[in-house]
């Protein structure tokens, strides 16, 4: 597989200076928090606004917003689109990508390499036995991009419904309003606040 790869973001990282934070770094007292910059410094070589065939809701209890953190379903539906941003990175920033979603140190995201598409892996997630952690332990591998490989990370299980925080929402809400397509923003939010989901029925090569 390529070093090239499309991360696909549908939550917070939908706004683009959200994203980038989580390449770059941040400092104590930025507008989104402190944050270790990516190993590798590699641009980001392009970006692309598409919708996903995986349906987005909100579950558990994020510390960094307060409320509720956005997940996509591993179940393919096409009646339940996301609108996803995806930004052409390399594998070592996914893997960057993937210890600050789940606040370890590190993960090992090379099972990427042989991951068939519409296919997901359980990511190893040291939890230190804290729930707050390990929350985007699933890989999913979606449709390539430009002849690319294209993933994102969500959650393995499905879990408890929850509401998002009205900062979280106003963030997420910034980066929908920032690709310019034309839909109802606030409807959009309002079907996901309010989706329960409760099973998993993609396939995994590691669960």
């Amino acid at each position: 597989m390529s070093d090239r790869l499309w991360y696909v973001a549908y939550g917070s990282n939908l706004l683009r200076e959200r994203f980038f934070v989580y390449l770059t770094g941040a400092e104590d007292g930025s507008e989104f928090g402190p944050h270790p910059p990516a190993p590798s410094s590699t641009a980001v070589d392009a970006e692309r606004w598409l919708w996903i065939d995986h349906a987005l809701y909100f579950a558990g209890v994020s510390r960094r917003w307060t409320g509720a953190s956005a997940f996509v379903s591993l179940t393919i539906d096409p009646a339940e689109p996301s609108l996803a941003h995806a930004y052409l990175i390399d594998s070592v920033q996914l893997a960057h990508v993937a210890s600050v979603e789940n606040v370890v140190d590190s993960v090992d995201t090379s099972a990427a390499e042989s991951l068939p598409i519409g296919e997901w892996t359980t990511l190893d997630i040291d939890r230190r036995g804290e729930a707050y952690r390990g929350k985007y332990d699933a890989l999913l591998r979606l449709q390539d991009i430009d002849g690319q490989p294209a993933f994102t990370l969500t959650s393995s299980i499905a879990r408890e419904h929850g509401e998002p925080s009205s900062k979280y929402l106003s963030t997420i809400r910034r980066g929908l309003l920032s690709a310019k397509i034309d839909m109802d923003v606030d409807a959009y939010l309002d079907a996901a606040t309010g989706r329960i989901t409760s099973t998993h029925r993609g396939s995994s090569s590691g669960a």
